[in-house]
């Protein structure tokens, strides 16, 4: 009887996701998702308490990954080997794209009425802080000082609005690791020297 339990939880699943994907957490019905996956609404509730439950198993253990590894960020001491660590930071949470790519399509598209519908405004504040600090210390080597970082926040924003459209209009896992690498560059190769800093 269990085989059958775990079939039944996986296609709740998997057409949760489909429905969440296109209608987003806040037009997403719970009633639609028993339909689709073969099951009563009644028998979705054993399984989950409610849709914010269902949301939350299906996109929260993601976003809980990606936060894990971005919070990595900020234990890495500034200095020298900094870049060599950010990068491998970086190719880990690559592999969480590469993982879990139509979930954070989810999340970052798709999230309205959820907790995490202001999970953007999160990570653009997290990577702003991040390089930021990057270019503060390369700055400081020089003995220089960074003037604001606006234009920090700006590629920052535009980074994870990005990322957003990358992943609800491509499928491909090749192709879409190799877009957000090529955007990482495009915004951040050499931006040490486009700051305005005294």
């Amino acid at each position: 009887m269990q085989y059958q339990k775990d079939e039944i939880r996986k296609s709740i699943i998997n057409q949760a996701i489909k429905e969440f994907n296109t209608k987003g957490y806040k037009a997403a019905s719970i009633r639609s998702i028993a339909k689709n996956s073969g099951t009563s609404v009644g028998n979705i509730y054993k399984y989950f308490a409610s849709k914010e439950d269902l949301y939350e198993s299906l996109i929260g253990a993601v976003y809980h990954k990606v936060m894990e590894y971005i919070n990595q960020f900020k234990k890495v001491e500034l200095n020298d080997k900094a870049e060599d660590i950010f990068y491998s930071l970086l190719e880990k949470i690559m592999e969480i794209f590469d993982e879990n790519r139509v979930e954070l399509a989810i999340l970052l598209n798709k999230s309205e009425g959820s907790k995490y519908e202001n999970c953007k405004v999160t990570f653009v504040d997290f990577i702003t802080r991040v390089v930021t600090e990057v270019m503060e210390y390369g700055l400081t080597i020089q003995g220089k000082k960074l003037k604001d970082n606006f234009i920090i926040y700006l590629l920052s924003y535009s980074l994870v609005e990005s990322i957003s459209i990358i992943l609800k209009e491509k499928s491909e896992e090749v192709e879409v690791r190799k877009l957000i690498l090529n955007l990482i560059d495009i915004f951040y190769n050499d931006i040490i020297n486009k700051l305005e800093y005294f």
